[in-house]
């Protein structure tokens, strides 16, 4: 609930059919049954009800929301699951003794702790040495920038003025791409998300070399 309201926008209207609103967002079939459940003091219909299959419902027997998916944010709300780590906790130890008595200055950062808590599982899958997570096929990051505008990595003591004057600080997959495509007219027929199904990334030399025989 927030100020009084429910955040998932419920109850929801009652619908004779499935269909997509102006903005296309699904309006579920939703039928006015005059079927309720007594809750809290309230009358819960199928108002407030989320859509679900009884199929699944059955033979999973656990809580299954089922919604029409035509939304781009689809790929956002899965590599939310498929990315997601161990759980965390932020634990910090404190000392019982008296620092004032004992003219002890606090020290917040060695007593601040970033903990991963692991279960028995993982860690008996860990000591049994098998994967962790594996990516099939390869993933290849293609940054976009504007000219000038790449990022440049760079070490604690590394001298500045000696890292712009180096002729390659410039060149990164995206300008590369331009670079090969001028010079080899079989890349034309890729796009920049596809030149690497064809095309690997050099980084020793920064430059693209083909796969199939492609200089």
């Amino acid at each position: 609930m927030k100020k009084g309201k429910c955040s998932k926008i419920f109850p929801k209207d009652y619908e004779q059919e499935t269909r997509f609103d102006e903005n296309g967002f699904t309006k579920y079939k939703r039928r006015n049954t005059d079927i309720h459940v007594r809750r809290n003091n309230c009358n819960i219909k199928n108002e407030w009800v989320v859509p679900y299959n009884i199929t699944l419902l059955k033979k999973y027997q656990a809580h299954i929301n089922v919604e029409y998916v035509n939304q781009s944010r689809l790929l956002k709300y899965l590599c939310k699951y498929v990315n997601k780590g161990p759980d965390q906790a932020n634990i910090y130890f404190q000392l019982l003794q008296n620092r004032k008595e004992n003219n002890i200055a606090r020290d917040e950062i060695s007593e601040y702790l970033q903990c991963r808590y692991i279960s028995e599982q993982d860690a008996l899958w860990r000591l049994l040495g098998y994967e962790v997570h594996h990516h099939t096929p390869a993933v290849e990051r293609l940054p976009v920038h504007l000219p000038y505008a790449n990022i440049v990595p760079f070490k604690n003591n590394s001298k500045l003025k000696k890292l712009i004057e180096e002729p390659d600080i410039k060149k990164t997959k995206l300008t590369e791409w331009f670079t090969t495509n001028q010079k080899n007219p079989k890349g034309l027929e890729l796009t920049y998300c596809g030149f690497p199904s064809k095309f690997t990334w050099i980084q020793k030399h920064r430059t693209w070399e083909g796969n199939t025989g492609i200089k």
